[in-house]
């Protein structure tokens, strides 16, 4: 069964009935210490929205994300919070909680063509939105989402509105300088700083020889 049918199927299989059973809550593994907590809204996609969009797992969602770097102070305080919180909950196999990321989601990028600037600093054009899956099930088309490749193994793709770009998130695949070279563009052009939860660190800024300022709670 394709993508588009697994969704439609959704409708059908919503109201069907479900056995419940008692679940110990102490009993629980996660697999991952963080995820963002982004209310996130979903659409059906259609044929043609559907065509070229990136799929990828919801727990994906902002594990690298851009902010801007007049909100480093706050980020640290976050990161070290994060750090403290991942330690205290690791186990041999996964973690006993997970800590969920409520950040402010001010305008990164601003004005109604901020996508469309994005994707021209990197000589491209926009994508569709993404659509995000579970391990048993598409969730659907991110409503008021964007998609832009900048190279062939970065993806880049986040939420915007009429104000402009709001969230900013960051998938690679294979080579990992492309995804630096995207962040120095990002940096010069936009004020962004690179924010990698998983490895719990900051690209803060962009030296004159070309190294990075990375800060790590």
């Amino acid at each position: 069964m394709g993508l588009m049918d697994r969704l439609k199927s959704l409708s059908v299989s919503k109201h069907s009935k479900v056995k419940h059973k008692t679940l110990d809550v102490s009993s629980i593994r996660y697999s991952m210490p963080t995820v963002a907590a982004d209310a996130l809204s979903f659409v059906m996609p259609t044929q043609a929205t559907f065509e070229g969009a990136p799929q990828f797992h919801e727990d994906e969602w902002c594990q690298i994300e851009f902010l801007p770097v007049d909100r480093l102070k706050g980020l640290q305080a976050t990161l070290a919070e994060y750090k403290a919180f991942e330690r205290a909950h690791r186990l041999q196999h996964g973690w006993s909680q997970i800590f969920a990321r409520r950040l402010d989601r001010s305008v990164l990028i601003d004005g109604a063509d901020a996508v469309h600037r994005l994707a021209h600093l990197f000589g491209t054009a926009p994508v569709n939105a993404p659509i995000l899956t579970t391990a048993s099930r598409p969730l659907g088309q991110v409503a008021g989402g964007f998609s832009v490749k900048p190279s062939s193994d970065v993806l880049l793709y986040g939420l915007a509105d009429g104000r402009g770009i709001t969230v900013l998130g960051a998938i690679v695949h294979g080579d990992d300088m492309q995804l630096s070279r995207a962040f120095s563009s990002l940096h010069s052009s936009f004020g962004l700083m690179l924010v990698d939860w998983r490895q719990q660190l900051a690209l803060c800024s962009v030296g004159a020889d070309g190294n990075f300022a990375i800060w790590r709670p």
